[in-house]
């Protein structure tokens, strides 16, 4: 809302138009201004009327959003992991932070101007003191004594005026106190995605690790009885003729096959080692060069 006030002084007439104005705020002001106890109708009644009505409003919407920012910080921190949101959540969440984040700025400057409009009209109620001040030159005795009448509400409405400006300083800080907890839930939010991610890659290093070992496990098992099988398949080709008794079921020459199976299973095993030795002496010296 908006209003726009002229005083004439020597008829002590005011004119008011009041912008933006619903019903509801019209009986709200008339309701008020019928149960003023100010002996005269000040000038700056209305304006103040006014900003007590803006101030209404303003403080419940900062409201609003403070608690509005409390759920989200719960559920940015506490309730999340309970239920774990899909994507179309996660987007009208974070479409929420921003629109906050919004709302809690926009309020924050609307707050710091209507501020600074407070003190405009406490520094124009301050001369308007001086403006209707008496002087038996300008105005008759009646309306001298209507003025004076208009120093006390004047003193009244400065005081709260005052009240005012100070309280909205108040407001101005828990505006910035609602942007700073918002900034911390969504720190905290980044910090617990980021630790989310570190277990998870430490549980797939994890993972890779032990398909690692197994992986060497069976390397190591292949190259044991691969000779084995090496030999046992060279063997029992058709070229071999082993002579073997009438009366029995396998030949006399069956130490040969465990004798070469032997020989070649040490001698893969022994290389095997010596490469291992040589790769990890390898290391140890690209490592100790580094440092």
């Amino acid at each position: 809302m908006a209003v726009s006030v002229s005083f004439a002084p020597k008829t002590l007439t005011t004119y008011a138009v009041v912008y933006g104005c619903d019903k509801e705020a019209a009986d709200l002001l008339a309701a008020r201004l019928t149960g003023t106890d100010h002996p005269v109708f000040h000038p700056m009644l209305l304006p103040t009327l006014l900003a007590d009505m803006e101030r209404e409003r303003q403080v419940g919407l900062l409201r609003k959003s403070s608690v509005k920012m409390d759920q989200l910080t719960v559920d940015l921190t506490i309730n999340k992991g309970v239920e774990g949101p899909d994507a179309a959540s996660q987007l009208n969440q974070s479409k929420e932070i921003v629109e906050l984040w919004q709302d809690m700025s926009y309020l924050k400057n609307g707050l710091q101007n209507w501020q600074r409009q407070l003190q405009n009209m406490s520094i124009h109620l301050g001369q308007s003191f001086n403006t209707m001040s008496q002087d038996p030159a300008r105005y008759d005795a009646h309306v001298q004594e209507s003025l004076e009448n208009l120093e006390v509400p004047g003193i009244r409405i400065q005081k709260r005026l005052d009240e005012l400006i100070d309280e909205y300083d108040e407001h101005i800080r828990d505006c910035a106190a609602v942007a700073e907890g918002l900034n911390l839930a969504m720190s905290m939010d980044t910090r617990t995605t980021n630790q989310e991610i570190a277990n998870s890659s430490l549980e797939v290093s994890t993972l890779a690790q032990k398909d690692g070992s197994l992986m060497k496990s069976i390397a190591f098992l292949t190259m044991i009885f691969l000779p084995a099988t090496f030999t046992s398949t060279f063997f029992s080709m058709d070229f071999f003729d082993w002579p073997k008794a009438a009366d029995a079921i396998g030949t006399g020459y069956i130490w040969v096959y465990f004798v070469v199976a032997a020989v070649l299973t040490l001698i893969t095993v022994g290389w095997f080692s010596a490469l291992m030795f040589r790769v990890r002496t390898g290391g140890k010296g690209v490592t100790a060069s580094m440092a």
